[in-house]
């Protein structure tokens, strides 16, 4: 079981976003590590849970797919750090009276809330979600698919960044800091509170003359294309993870992560295995017989025992989808439905009640 985000926070699944704010604020002045001096570190890792759980229900895009996928949906690669923290807007709101009522602001955990320890790191580019239609015959032979997808790509023109020149100078509004102090005055008591510089964005640096391609943010929006082949094992509720494929940022790309939407056509997937519903004559129910049976590669003969029950499990050892572990296939299992006739001729009739008669037939065989 992965991370259930809503009950990080203690919210219902349906919460609005105020209750969601309100949440975090409650726990924040709970856990934030100035706070708890005698646990700092253990107030840490609480603190960067809910700001994780906080940034996952906050963006309308990564709640819907969390919702869809769980954890693996919304994943973040290496582990939440604070640099994948997008809400920098909401700190003022949040903690504004924190700051003047605590004087928080050295925390020094690096984070945006408790202060800004060092030279601020650059930002890593978001994920990009891509869904694919595919048909479980197609996975099972192992095609390539070509997937295209629009993704924010390094501008050419500026090498990423962002300056026409390709030369960034220091920012004149935190002189490189990525960051800007703000104080005030109650009585004799100065409040201190930190937020991210605006000009540059927490970069520390802004363009010598701005590129006009991509107009100064160092990346364009392009339609790129990759081919892959499934994954063995993989299921219509897990997404595949292509690393760097996303998003690009001078921190780092993003990741694209891939949902497959698997059409399992006339089959029924348990784990591995595929199941099939096939339809067996009576009579070679009773005798035994062959039926033409599509499978995932192809047509095949299969042959029915003799005394084949209804909904008896026919394997066909190997013939399904690679498995997971990549060693071998997995096997596909044919459910028999006897098929009855609905109208017989008057000599089928006389033979069926000789065959009816005959001692023993109902202790040997039943429909």
């Amino acid at each position: 079981m992965g991370k259930d985000y809503y009950a990080v926070l203690g919210v219902d699944r349906k919460a609005s976003k105020d209750d969601i704010k309100k949440a975090y604020r409650d726990l924040a002045k709970k856990y934030h590590p100035d706070l708890n001096p005698q646990n700092k570190k253990e107030a840490e890792e609480k603190f960067k849970e809910i700001s994780e759980a906080y940034e996952i229900l906050m963006d309308d895009q990564k709640r819907a797919r969390f919702d869809q996928y769980g954890e693996e949906g919304v994943k973040f690669q290496g582990g939440f750090d604070w640099n994948q923290f997008h809400h920098y807007q909401d700190i003022q709101d949040i903690f504004g009276d924190l700051f003047s009522q605590f004087g928080f602001g050295g925390g020094g955990f690096g984070n945006p809330f408790g202060g800004f320890s060092g030279q601020q790191r650059e930002l890593r580019g978001q994920d990009v979600y891509v869904e694919i239609p595919i048909d479980i015959r197609r996975i099972a032979r192992g095609e390539k698919i070509e997937v295209y997808y629009f993704r924010e790509m390094k501008c050419e023109e500026c090498n990423g960044t962002g300056s026409s020149t390709k030369k960034l100078l220091t920012c004149p509004t935190c002189r490189g800091r990525g960051y800007v102090e703000r104080s005030s005055n109650q009585g004799f008591i100065v409040f201190r509170t930190t937020e991210v510089c605006r000009t540059c964005n927490g970069r520390g640096k802004v363009p010598e003359k701005v590129c006009h391609v991509c107009s100064g943010s160092g990346y364009t929006r392009k339609k790129d294309k990759i081919d892959i082949s499934p994954p063995p094992g993989i299921h219509e509720e897990e997404v595949y993870i292509l690393r760097d494929k996303g998003n690009y940022r001078p921190g780092g790309s993003g990741d694209l992560r891939i949902k497959f939407d698997i059409d399992y056509m006339e089959f029924r997937r348990d784990n591995d295995d595929l199941e099939k519903d096939i339809q067996v004559d009576f009579i070679d129910a009773i005798m035994g017989g062959k039926v033409k049976v599509q499978l995932l590669r192809g047509e095949r003969e299969v042959d029915i025992p003799a005394g084949t029950q209804p909904e008896e499990r026919i394997v066909l050892k190997g013939e399904g989808i690679q498995r997971k572990s990549g060693r071998a296939n997995a096997d596909i299992v044919l459910k028999a439905k006897i098929a009855l006739p609905k109208k017989i001729s008057k000599k089928q009739r006389e033979l069926l009640e000789q065959f009816k008669n005959e001692k023993g037939f109902f202790s040997q065989f039943h429909l």
